[in-house]
């Protein structure tokens, strides 16, 4: 090998060492938590937070707290009560820019996230009187949980903040055995108990 190979050689190759420094670095300085706010939950009976945490390999863990009646209550049954739902959620590919085709961000991209929602509420429950024309309420406890599995899409701007849509379908069950709206989800009865779940979150980048 004459001298000239040698040295360019050696140039591709630290070259080389110095982009893939160059990634790690952009990765490890990245910020890996987000707190959210479900956007439209108060339109639906209820005020959700959550949080992800970015733990290896493109795998992350997020939480999700809701208060129930804190919102909208447009059929005024005054809904009460508490909502969880808590997953992993692991990416299916790394989003790409095409400098040097590093990865954007390792919160960003799109994603599958098994979950498991449970709610606890109360809530009126209007009953009408056909002959009489009149109503009456009876305050009435409820509990459901599901287990779904979510597929979803989460942008990161700047490393500051993040925008996250997802869809979710699986199984549902509720206290009566009735279709309802639990809040943490929709479902089914005992002889459909499908559930599925939607949201649409803007989150805060933290370290």
């Amino acid at each position: 090998m004459t001298m000239k190979n040698f040295l360019v050689s050696a140039l591709i190759l630290m070259s080389g060492a110095a982009n893939a420094q160059q990634i790690v670095t952009d990765f490890e300085s990245q910020k890996k938590s987000i707190i959210k706010m479900e956007f439209f939950s108060p339109l639906t009976g209820n005020t959700t937070f959550g949080y992800e945490r970015y733990i290896k390999d493109w795998v992350s863990w997020e939480a999700k707290v809701g208060i129930i009646g804190l919102g909208l209550d447009p059929n005024e049954i005054d809904p009460s009560g508490v909502l969880f739902r808590v997953g992993p959620k692991f990416k299916l590919n790394p989003d790409f820019v095409a400098d040097g085709m590093k990865g954007s961000h390792l919160l960003s991209g799109k994603y599958i996230r098994p979950e498991v929602a449970m709610s606890f509420f109360t809530q009126d429950n209007i009953v009408y009187d056909e002959f009489t024309g009149n109503e009456s309420r009876n305050r009435e406890d409820y509990s459901a949980v599901a287990i779904l599995l979510n597929y979803g899409r989460q942008y990161v701007l700047a490393d500051i903040m993040s925008l996250d849509y997802h869809v979710g379908l699986g199984y549902g069950f509720n206290s009566g055995g009735e279709g309802r709206y639990s809040y943490s989800h929709a479902a089914g009865g005992r002889d459909f108990p499908v559930a599925v779940s939607a949201g649409f979150t803007i989150g805060v980048l933290l370290k």
